[in-house]
């Protein structure tokens, strides 16, 4: 792992086989950026269990061997280690040596490194020549060096050709020779002149090829693309990071009071000053009726009532016939029988009947025998003179009261639904609008029908006169927190939004409302967003969503990247300040 100001370079290596590189933005944790990096290399097999860092000052590696040591490697799922790896730093002359060598390697193909011992060379053994030959000109005395009739001393110094000096003996030099960095990059420079020069393309051979001056500005454009492609990667794309939680859930039963005349809020009391809101709300609903009713026609037919008594008998209009089947007649008229005039001859008359209810049952046949009255049949009694007819009955759809109540129950609730509505859009946004509360009086109430009706369908029309309690949105939520505080653990936060009230109204008296019901709060963890911002800053959402889930209550996390780069380039913005954290409640 090479350690950098800004970045971190990791490489894994396996039996000796280079498996994968990759660069790393640093974070405050260098745990977890080497984390980071190794999470890229995820796969079946265990992670060589030895750590080697390089590239930084002796100091500053010392504190990122000791940061890795305490790093606990278990708790990671994605960075498997057979053991607890052995984290080392590497000696600054291996790293001069691993630098050369890789840099001969690719320019050389040298393999490894070393020294050339001195040895002892044998001289090779010539053999001797005759190196003595007759000249092949002659020579004179003169030319070579001596005077003749003239003093020597007088004779301009003659300067003989010196001795080519011994060169001195080289020190001994390594096998491969570290260059200077000056003339390292004098090469690359060469060969990047060169690889440009080879890309002209003489006009001579292809007509309409581009010009050396073309290709510059081409490259030059190239190459302030990528720039500004690499500058827009860095500080424009942002990042919504939205992480659910669990809420705790609170819950505090409570009686308060609203009066209308109160100047200011008495916690203590659990009073709060508050005011009343008016709508008039008016509808109409059918329904489809349940009840029923059985209606028909009654039989009716004539018959003959025989009176065996000495005395005549007035018979009133309604007078009871019972037949032998225990069904019931009556006189449609008053009737009048005169005496027997024998035992073998009664008194008669011919009266008309109806039957005491409707129903085909009371079609009765010719001479049907009746008790007439409260007579003994042994002395009065009727007999049909024909069949007694026209009786018959049916079920018919009818109006009951269970259809009257709950038309009206259910238009009831309806329009209470809708003055609702209407109530809290006239509510300031600086109020509370105690939505349970609604006092309802019907000022005009219409059916259809009324009950017992024959009716299919029942319709109801209904105008409600509706009242409404508004508080103070500030009161009742510092109302709300006097109660809870004691119950908040540490690490959570009430926040206004994750409060809700429900009130049921138990008492009014003039300006005053008795309310019972309870606050509930959903607490969510304390989280610092520019913190969490600056943690999860440059890496992949999958490892920024595995940090998230140090959250208390974390339950999932939703990461939007605009816009979304693809591969590598798929981090979280580089930049904290791009990075919008929002906390919610799972639901």
């Amino acid at each position: 792992m090479g350690v950098g100001n800004e970045n971190l370079e990791v490489a894994v290596f396996r039996l000796g086989n280079l498996s994968g590189n990759s660069v790393i933005a640093r974070s405050v944790s260098v745990s977890d950026d080497l984390i980071e990096g190794l999470t890229r290399f995820a796969s079946g097999e265990a992670l060589p269990s030895r750590i080697l860092i390089y590239n930084g000052k002796e100091g500053e590696l010392e504190d990122v061997r000791q940061a890795l040591l305490d790093t606990s490697w278990d708790e990671h799922e994605k960075t498997k280690f057979l053991h607890t790896p052995k984290i080392e730093i590497i000696d600054s002359n291996k790293k001069v040596l691993a630098t050369a060598l890789a840099g001969a390697s690719e320019i050389a193909n040298v393999s490894q490194i070393g020294t050339v011992k001195k040895g002892y060379q044998k001289e090779a053994m010539v053999a001797e020549e005759e190196n003595v030959s007759e000249p092949d000109e002659e020579v004179s005395a003169k030319d070579l060096g001596f005077v003749i009739g003239e003093d020597v001393a007088q004779e301009k110094s003659q300067a003989f050709p010196q001795p080519t000096p011994a060169v001195a003996a080289e020190p001994e030099k390594p096998f491969f020779q570290k260059a200077s960095p000056i003339g390292f990059l004098e090469k690359i420079k060469l060969t990047a002149i060169s690889f440009l020069s080879g890309l002209r393309i003489k006009k001579e051979g292809i007509p309409g090829a581009p010009s050396r001056q073309v290709w510059s500005v081409g490259l030059v454009v190239l190459g302030l693309l990528l720039i500004a492609g690499f500058i827009y990667w860095w500080f424009f794309p942002k990042a919504v990071v939205t992480v659910y939680v669990a809420p705790r859930r609170l819950e505090e039963e409570i009686t308060l009071k609203v009066d209308v005349d109160a100047p200011s809020p008495d916690f203590s009391e659990r009073i709060l000053p508050g005011e009343v809101i008016e709508t008039e709300v008016s509808g109409d609903r059918t329904k489809s009726t349940t009840g029923t009713r059985l209606v028909g026609e009654r039989a009716k037919g004539t018959v003959k009532i025989q009176n065996g008594l000495a005395t005549a008998i007035n018979l009133s209009a309604g007078t009871t016939l019972i037949s032998s089947g225990d069904l019931r007649f009556t006189l449609d008229k008053a009737a009048s029988v005169s005496a027997a005039l024998s035992p073998s001859e009664p008194g008669v008359a011919n009266v008309e009947v109806t039957a005491a209810n409707i129903g085909a049952e009371y079609n009765l046949v010719k001479n049907e025998s009746f008790k007439v009255g409260n007579y003994p049949r042994a002395e009065v009694d009727a007999v049909s003179l024909a069949d007694l007819t026209g009786g018959s009955s049916r079920d018919i759809s009818a109006v009951s009261e269970g259809d009257a109540a709950t038309l009206e129950e259910d238009l009831t609730e309806e329009l209470i639904e809708k003055a609702k509505s209407e109530l809290a859009a006239m509510v300031a946004p600086d109020k509370f609008f105690i939505k349970d509360v609604i006092i309802a009086e019907a000022t005009s109430k219409t059916f259809s029908n009324k009950v017992g009706d024959e009716a299919s369908n029942l319709k109801l029309t209904l105008t409600l006169s509706t009242k409404g309690l508004v508080v103070s949105k500030q009161d009742i939520f510092d109302l709300a927190r006097e109660e809870l505080k004691d119950k908040v653990s540490d690490g959570f936060v009430l926040r206004d939004e994750q409060l809700s009230a429900e009130f049921e109204l138990t008492d009014e008296s003039g300006s005053e409302f008795e309310l019972e019901g309870s606050f509930v709060a959903n607490l969510l963890p304390e989280v610092k967003p520019d913190e969490l911002a600056e943690k999860i800053k440059g890496k992949y959402p999958l490892l920024a969503e595995s940090y998230l889930t140090s959250i208390p209550g974390f339950s999932r996390a939703e990461i939007k990247l605009k816009p979304r780069f693809p591969g590598r380039l798929g981090t979280l913005p580089r930049l904290s300040k791009n990075i919008t954290i929002e906390v919610s409640a799972e639901r």
